[in-house]
């Protein structure tokens, strides 16, 4: 048996009892054709591959049912059973160890080495026996034993079982489609953070966000008031620079920026939580979050001309004033908006990914009540 090979194939290099490698590794089939044995020893041989093997199943089911207890809180009992079941059957077990190759590594007897995987039964035995001296070797150190498992079969098993069509949303019970809906969101969350979690000065935004938030009226929602000061910053930050900084910019920038202001009467007063662009200045103008940015904002629509009717008048006054109107607001805003080209269109992602996010929150999919919690108390965060 080539030990190296089999400690590279299991990823362990200093795998010190090789003894119990060449136990696990060895078929009965393979022992009782070794003519240097004596009977007593050909029977003791076989009943430690067994003893291994049974070791290694039952640390098997527990390591899984951890997994899954740790993983999905939602799952009932008959959902974890069931994973539990398709984790642990003989057709994963025997594919576990073809990625393993332990049929290129193993010693079979004559009468056996021909054959292939699909003889179920012979690799998913050896495959326990060598979860059994692997759990022996980490000194039946549970944790560590979990750890390799995990990382090299478990999780993404069970990933692919959840996206597999035997277990799509139509076909699985209540608890099993809000398990997928969970998962689902989570990922949709993480993949959002994602984004700009690397970004320093994005990191720094989220920070400013989550601080303004904190200093609002206890009464709205906190992540409703860090969306809304996300979009504030992408509206005024951007958008406004947009519309009336640069009289060389098509005129229906400026358009679609200010009809925002007659839509803005008889708003109920309630933060939009959709992220549109039109919905957060109209919160802006009607409520007293921030009141100085709201003056600002009135007296810019009480002066500003009309971009259709007005053409001529407001090219004018965008060459002459607009400048001074985005340097008044953005300061008002009370952060520094240089961005880079590259954190601008990693933002906008960012605040895209939320806004699908949003969008498959409130789609009236199963998610837990628990999860939904986690997602809104997190949104708009910076990373920890």
């Amino acid at each position: 048996m080539n030990i190296e090979a089999v400690k590279k194939a299991i990823g362990i290099p200093d795998f010190k009892q090789t003894q119990l490698l060449e136990i696990a590794l060895t078929h009965p089939s393979r022992i009782y054709e070794n003519s240097n044995l004596t009977t007593q020893q050909k029977d003791a041989q076989e009943r430690e591959y067994r003893r291994l093997a049974i070791l290694g199943d039952a640390i098997l089911g527990a390591v899984v049912i951890d997994y899954l207890h740790q993983q999905y809180a939602d799952l009932n009992e008959g959902k974890l059973t069931e994973l539990k079941n398709n984790l642990v059957s003989q057709q994963k077990l025997s594919e576990f160890a073809r990625e393993l190759k332990l049929k290129q590594l193993c010693l079979l007897g004559r009468g056996v080495e021909q054959k292939d995987y699909s003889e179920e039964r012979l690799f998913t035995e050896m495959f326990e026996a060598l979860l059994g001296a692997i759990y022996l070797e980490f000194k039946r150190d549970f944790s560590r034993l979990r750890i390799w498992l995990v990382e090299r079969f478990i999780q993404k098993t069970v990933n692919n079982l959840l996206t597999d069509t035997q277990f799509t949303e139509e076909q699985l019970s209540e608890d099993g489609a809000m398990m997928l809906a969970n998962k689902r969101l989570r990922q949709m969350k993480q993949q959002a953070d994602a984004l700009v979690a690397k970004d320093e000065t994005l990191q720094q935004l989220l920070t400013w966000v989550s601080q303004k938030a904190l200093s609002v009226d206890s009464s709205y929602e906190p992540a409703k008031v860090r969306a809304f000061y996300l979009a504030l910053i992408r509206v005024l930050g951007f958008d406004l620079a947009k519309a009336f900084d640069d009289p060389t910019r098509r005129r229906s920038f400026a358009r679609s920026f200010t009809s925002v202001f007659d839509r803005s009467r008889g708003l109920a007063l309630n933060l939009a939580f959709d992220f549109d662009p039109k919905n957060v200045l109209m919160c802006l103008l009607a409520l007293d979050i921030e009141p100085r940015l709201k003056q600002a904002m009135e007296e810019l629509e009480a002066e500003l001309p009309d971009p259709d009717e007005e053409a001529e008048r407001f090219d004018e006054w965008r060459k002459t004033k607009g400048q001074a109107w985005v340097e008044k607001i953005t300061g008002l805003i009370g952060y520094n908006l240089q961005f880079n080209e590259a954190q601008k269109d990693l933002l906008k992602e960012y605040y895209k990914a939320n806004k699908s996010l949003v969008e498959e929150l409130n789609s009236g999919c199963q998610v837990s009540k628990a999860v939904r919690q986690e997602i809104e108390e997190t949104l708009l965060l910076p990373v920890d």
